[in-house]
């Protein structure tokens, strides 16, 4: 199945060029679970040889557009819409108002590369804009960690490409099947901590009712 999306993306690549590709960078940094990885690489192998169809700075420099531009749309989705929505529907989940204030505060305090260090990690690298825009982290180290991180990832992916040529895909499947393995642990993981959450909550409303 990856197989075949990969191809779907490449080929979404091959036809509308340096726009496609940023257009597909800009929706892998919002909750829209587009491959890097099977993307970036195959964008760097197209800059190989004269007939090349590419340039690698071009290329790298498509990645960190836009996962800026995808990364400032869902942190002002967050910012702007996303307490409110918690509001109304967080009692569904257990979630208190005084939740929503420590993710503010633990944004706020200055130092942090939460942003930076999730740009790496499967998954979560869909989120982490929409939660850094919820806790209202300053704008500024968010643009500089976001395209940080996106460009040394992005970069990295498109180089390996460069440099395997059409060879890509035998590393990019060791890659993949990693990556997998991350973002499903990182899935069971959450679901495993939200469990253990809900029941705790559930406890100390019984609690209440009780006293």
């Amino acid at each position: 199945m990856l197989d075949a999306i990969g191809t779907h993306l490449q080929e979404f690549i091959l036809t509308i060029g340096y726009f496609g590709l940023f257009l597909l960078m800009v929706a892998e940094s919002t909750f829209v679970p587009v491959p890097s990885v099977l993307i970036m690489p195959f964008a760097g192998s197209l800059c190989v040889g004269a007939d090349a169809k590419m340039m690698l700075p071009l290329v790298i420099l498509m990645n960190s557009l836009g996962a800026l531009v995808g990364s400032m749309a869902f942190y002002e989705f967050g910012a702007r819409g996303g307490k409110p929505i918690l509001l109304k529907v967080g009692k569904w989940f257990l979630v208190k108002p005084s939740d929503i204030d420590k993710t503010e505060a633990y944004f706020q305090k200055p130092g942090r590369l939460t942003v930076f260090i999730a740009r790496f990690i499967p998954v979560v690298r869909h989120f982490i804009s929409f939660v850094a825009g919820l806790g209202h982290m300053p704008r500024t180290p968010f643009v500089v960690q976001t395209v940080a991180g996106a460009t040394i990832w992005g970069g990295f992916l498109a180089v390996l490409g460069y440099v395997l040529a059409d060879h890509w895909m035998d590393v990019v499947k060791t890659i993949k099947k990693f990556d997998l393995a991350i973002g499903l642990s990182i899935i069971a993981l959450a679901i495993f901590l939200f469990v253990r959450f809900w029941r705790k909550r559930k406890a100390e409303q019984a609690a209440k009712l009780s006293a």
